[in-house]
């Protein structure tokens, strides 16, 4: 038998109190992209009584001390040293919130921090933008006694607010008169003077309702890819949608029956919440978010320097080291495959981004099965734990890794996916695709060979220089794909020896 001892000094654990649920996730460690190494929810409830008697209930209670004594535990176990414990609305809101610290600090030896809500919101949204650093528009972060919302733009938060206007609190004041909640939440947005002022602006929402709105909805839709993170649907298509789940009763939602009762509770609500949002900041798209508060906090302990990086680069380049065989050699393929793209100029900045990931990954399924090595690359993008990237950059990649594999677009496991590609988005992913192919060719994986050689597009040829002393390597094979390449952008393939 092998002993292992497993390296977790680092990791580092978040304890989440929030009215509706409290969550334990520990992390890798307080790294750019950090690895989610356990991550357990209690629904709760510490919330629900606060709106109607000012107090969290004593089952609520007693329920929040057991988890939390068992999160604890688990911690110890994993001999994890950092517990950062933060508790919002409900505790921040009750009149037994201060007595609910103690008591946890004395029989959990768990020392709470109370954040305010604007802090709750400014997490929240450095949590959106540590996922997407493009983000733009609003965050809205829905817990069950309260909503917090932010300006994210430039990678930077602006304006923030905390209102008191959760599921759980509203239905505490109103019941379910949904009539009167509506009022109540016109007038309330209807103060906010920063709400409306970006046009074109996305609404980025966290929390489990929110989330749980936005599963439904990819399931109801049949999305070819069922990943939360980077789904958005627009306004009009989100607004219908989330009408419809406001006036069912919570038992009859379609596919609720994959949520928890208690979630699910909640859902006619919180989706009139979305709604209302959604008309008062005239959002553009609705866009779904696995990060939030908790990545948040980890995002606000790093340097400058290492919130500058690319979440999703960032990623590749780790499983290229971990995976590939020549992962330094992706810069030089990159740089390599320039010259069929310096002409196109739309959207540059965000195709360069795709095509160095794409070179980061070109190199992944090379221990599968010969037959299976298109299939194994697709499975590895579409279904990673990426962030920073949505379903189209995905399948974007995917198609160019699927072509560097040599396999047809028309398979299975690639052909249901490229629905959410334009025809000129697939063609261009093909030819980076065939790029990195006759690449691997010339190159047979050392870099030299991509060094000194460099393509050439002029308005009839392509053209491959390559040196006289590389005759022997430029052979049919390379011929063949160099032709291939060519017939993507229509021109005739010469090889050049110089």
């Amino acid at each position: 038998m092998f002993a292992f001892e497993a390296d977790i000094k680092d990791y580092v654990a978040v304890i989440d109190i929030g009215s509706n649920s409290v969550r334990l996730v520990v992390f890798s460690g307080e790294k750019r992209v950090p690895d989610t190494i356990f991550n357990e929810k209690v629904m709760v409830g510490l919330g629900g009584e606060v709106g109607s008697t000012g107090h969290m209930g004593k089952n609520a209670v007693l329920h929040a001390l057991s988890t939390l004594k068992r999160f604890k535990a688990l911690c110890e176990q994993m001999s994890i040293r950092t517990i950062h414990t933060v508790a919002t609305a409900a505790v921040r809101d009750a009149e037994n919130g201060e007595e609910f610290v103690v008591q946890v600090k004395e029989e959990c030896g768990l020392q709470i921090e109370i954040i305010d809500g604007n802090e709750e919101a400014r997490l929240a949204a450095l949590g959106v933008l540590s996922g997407d650093p493009y983000a733009y528009g609003i965050t809205g972060d829905l817990g069950g006694g309260s909503l917090e919302l932010a300006q994210v733009k430039n990678g930077k938060v602006g304006e923030t607010i905390s209102l008191p206007i959760g599921p759980l609190r509203l239905i505490s004041m109103f019941g379910y008169k949904r009539n009167k909640i509506r009022r109540y939440l016109r007038d309330t947005f209807a103060n906010i003077n920063w709400l409306d002022e970006r046009s074109k602006q996305n609404l980025y929402i966290v929390g489990g309702a929110w989330r749980n709105i936005a599963r439904m909805m990819m399931m109801e839709k049949a999305e070819p890819l069922p990943i939360l993170h980077g789904y958005y649907s627009k306004r009009k298509e989100c607004k219908a949608y989330c009408r419809r789940i406001s006036k069912l009763n919570p038992r009859d939602i379609p596919f609720g029956n994959v949520i928890p009762t208690r979630r699910r509770e909640i859902l006619p609500i919180a989706a009139i919440i979305l709604v209302e949002l959604m008309e008062a900041m005239q959002a553009k798209n609705v866009v779904s978010t696995s990060y939030g508060l908790r990545e948040g906090l980890i995002f606000d302990h790093l340097n400058a320097e290492r919130r500058q990086d690319d979440p999703f680069l960032f990623v590749c380049n780790a499983i290229a080291m971990e995976r590939n065989r020549f992962a330094e050699h992706s810069d030089v393929i990159y740089e390599w495959t320039r010259p069929l793209f310096s002409g196109k100029a739309q959207k540059k900045i965000a195709r360069e981004r795709l095509h160095k990931a794409i070179c980061l990954l070109s190199d992944i399924a090379w221990r599968g099965h010969p037959d299976f090595r298109a299939e194994k690359a697709v499975e590895a993008v579409l279904h990673g734990n990426f962030v920073g990237v949505g379903h189209k950059e995905r399948t974007y990649i995917a198609v160019a890794l699927n072509q560097a594999y040599g396999a047809s677009v028309d398979e299975i496991h690639i052909s249901r996916m490229l629905p959410l590609l334009t025809i000129s988005e697939i063609q261009e992913a093909r030819l980076m695709g065939s790029a990195l192919r006759l690449a691997q060719r010339l190159s047979g994986g050392a870099v030299k060979a991509l060094e000194v050689s460099s393509l050439k597009v002029s308005k009839s040829k392509l053209k491959l220089d390559v040196p006289a002393s590389y005759r022997d390597i430029a052979n049919d094979i390379v011929e063949r794909r160099l032709r291939q390449l060519a017939q993507f952008i229509g021109r005739k393939p010469e090889i050049e020896y110089v």
